[in-house]
C-alpha cells in the first residue's frame, strides 16, 4: 500500500497518522528540492525578488484570560531587520497542529512575509489521541464552541502581534499590521472565511476589518446550515480558492464538486478559483507525491499576496490575465471574478 493510500485510510478508519510526520531536516530538505526561484516559473515578481530572505522561526503559547485558552503559534519571519513585511496568518485545519503546512510558512516568509501559524485547541491534534478518532474529529468540527473561538483565535492572535509590533523584539520589529491576510485549510479556511465576512452555523459572524485579503484551501461548506447567499453574500475581501477535483471531505460532508461555492456566492471583489486536476483533500500536507501541487499553491498564493497585500501591480496583472493560466498549465485551471 502507498502512502496515499495509508493516509487515506487512516483518516478513514481513525488511524494515527504518525507516519506521516516528516523530521525537520527531512522536511527542510523537501523544501529545497520542492521550490524554486519564482523567475524559473515565470512570477510576476521575478525582476522584483532577485533573492529570497534565510527564514527564522520562533514559537509562542499566548494565553487569552478572558477564555482561559491558550492559542500556540508558530511564527516564520524573514532575516531581515531593516524593514517591517506584511502578516499572513495560517489557520490550522481539524486534527492538525502549528507544525502543519510548514512548507507554507517558510516559502511565505523566504518571499517578504512574517507568516503566523495558529493551532486551535479543541480542534487540533489532541482530538486524534482517542480510540474513535473519525467520531471525534466529526464532534470537534461541529462542536458550536470550536466553530466560534477560531475566528475568536485568530482576533486574539492579531490583538497579541500588535503588542509584539512595540516591544522592539525581532519578531515584532518586522510586523507591519496594515497588511494582513489570512489562510488556513480545511476547518481552517473556514475559520479565515469567517474573517473575511462568511456566516458561520449558528449565525455566527466575525468580520475583522484589519484583514485585507484571504486564502482558503478546501473551504468546508455549510449546506442545510446557513443559506448559501446569507453564508457567502457579504464577503467584501479579494479571496483565492484553492481546491482540487477529488476534494472531498473526509470527516464532514463536503464534496469536491462543492468546494467552488464560496466563489460562487461570494459578491465580493477580485474572486479566484483555481483547481487542480486530481488533487484530493490530503494535498496541502501530504509527502513528495504531492510537491508539485504544493509548489503551485505557495506560488499562486504568494501572487495574491503580493497583488492584494503588496499592492504589486504585476502581480495583479498575472492574476487577472493569462499568467496564472499559464503558470498552471496542465495541472490546473483558474477561475476569476473580477471587478
Amino acid at each position: 500500500m502507498n502512502s496515499r493510500s495509508t493516509l487515506l485510510l487512516a483518516a478513514i478508519l481513525g488511524l494515527p497518522l504518525v507516519t506521516t510526520q516528516l523530521s525537520r531536516a527531512t522536511a527542510e530538505s523537501y523544501m529545497v528540492s520542492a521550490f524554486h526561484d519564482y523567475a524559473a516559473h515565470g512570477s510576476p515578481s521575478a525582476d522584483s525578488r532577485p533573492t529570497r530572505y534565510s527564514v527564522s522561526v520562533v514559537d509562542y503559547a499566548w494565553f487569552d484570560a478572558g477564555r482561559g485558552r491558550t492559542i500556540p503559534a508558530r511564527v516564520y519571519y524573514p532575516d531581515d531587520n531593516s524593514q517591517r513585511f506584511p502578516v499572513v496568518i495560517f489557520s490550522t485545519g481539524l486534527g492538525r497542529s502549528k507544525d502543519d503546512c510548514s512548507y507554507l510558512g517558510r516559502h511565505w516568509a523566504s518571499c517578504g512575509y512574517v507568516a503566523v501559524h495558529v493551532q486551535h485547541k479543541g480542534s487540533d491534534n489532541d482530538v486524534m489521541h482517542g480510540l474513535r478518532q473519525r467520531k471525534e474529529l466529526q464532534q470537534a468540527f461541529y462542536d458550536p464552541s470550536n466553530i466560534r473561538n477560531r475566528p475568536i483565535d485568530i482576533i486574539f492572535v492579531i490583538n497579541q502581534l500588535d503588542q509584539l509590533s512595540r516591544d522592539g523584539s525581532p519578531v515584532g520589529n518586522r510586523l507591519d499590521l496594515d497588511r494582513i491576510g489570512v489562510s488556513g485549510h480545511d476547518f481552517g479556511a473556514q475559520t479565515a472565511m469567517a474573517l473575511a465576512g462568511q456566516v458561520l452555523p449558528g449565525q455566527i459572524a466575525f468580520a475583522e476589518h484589519r484583514v485585507k485579503a484571504v486564502v482558503a484551501m478546501s473551504a468546508p461548506v455549510p449546506l442545510g446550515q446557513v443559506p448559501l447567499p446569507l453564508a457567502y453574500g457579504d464577503i467584501s475581501l479579494p479571496c483565492l480558492y484553492i481546491t482540487g477535483t477529488a476534494d472531498n471531505s473526509i470527516v464532514a460532508t463536503t464534496t469536491a464538486p462543492q468546494r467552488r461555492l464560496p466563489f460562487d456566492y461570494s459578491a465580493g471583489a477580485d474572486q479566484y478559483l483555481v483547481t487542480f486536476y486530481g488533487a484530493d483533500h490530503l494535498m496541502y500536507s501530504g509527502g513528495a507525491r504531492d510537491a508539485t501541487f504544493q509548489r503551485l499553491i505557495a506560488e499562486c498564493s504568494t501572487a495574491f499576496w503580493d497583488a492584494y497585500l503588496k499592492d504589486d501591480a504585476r502581480a495583479k496583472e498575472w492574476l487577472a490575465e493569462e499568467g496564472i493560466k499559464t503558470h498552471l498549465e496542465s495541472i490546473g485551471w483558474v477561475e476569476k471574478k473580477l471587478r
